[in-house]
């Protein structure tokens, strides 16, 4: 399984496209308690970071207030190779997968929120992205950009 882990490592371009195709994402957080808190949210991935959006307070705002460092990953369960097997154990999953750690930050800048919320429409409601986003909408959501400082791509075929 090691070996596995060495050898099927994803490219830069099909990390890209992952994170382009995936429809959620998991960003990861310590929290001032020091455990762990791990959420799943929609994203975009553009000009090679994660923009994420979501309400201006909570248990994740306040994590990436404390400590910046975080990690996100995404997956892709294709489907289960199980053809001809006779073990459960020898069952096994097609499956691409991305994990990333960065430095997220909480978006202030008006024009990059605007930018961000527009990309995020354009993904997930495409049919809406010549509607307007009122500027209260803008001022009113948090927008976390995630600064990546390394990515590692997965696939098993």
């Amino acid at each position: 399984m090691q070996h596995r882990t060495k050898t099927h490592l994803l490219t830069k371009e099909e990390i890209k496209e992952a994170l382009n195709l995936a429809q959620v994402g998991r960003i990861g957080i310590v929290c001032s308690d020091g455990f762990p808190y791990v959420l799943p949210l929609h994203f975009v991935y553009a000009d090679e970071k994660i923009y994420l959006h979501g309400l201006p307070k909570g248990k994740k705002i306040e994590g990436i207030k404390q400590n910046p460092n975080v990690c996100f990953e995404i997956d892709q369960m294709v489907s289960l190779l199980k053809e001809g097997v006779e073990n459960p154990c020898d069952v096994n999953t097609e499956f691409n997968s991305v994990i990333l750690q960065g430095k997220a930050s909480l978006v202030g800048d008006f024009e990059e929120k605007k930018s961000a919320l527009k990309r995020i429409v354009e993904k997930f409601t495409p049919l809406l992205i010549n509607q307007e986003i009122p500027d209260k909408m803008i001022q009113g959501t948090a927008i976390i950009r995630i600064d990546i400082l390394n990515s590692t791509g997965r696939y098993y075929r």
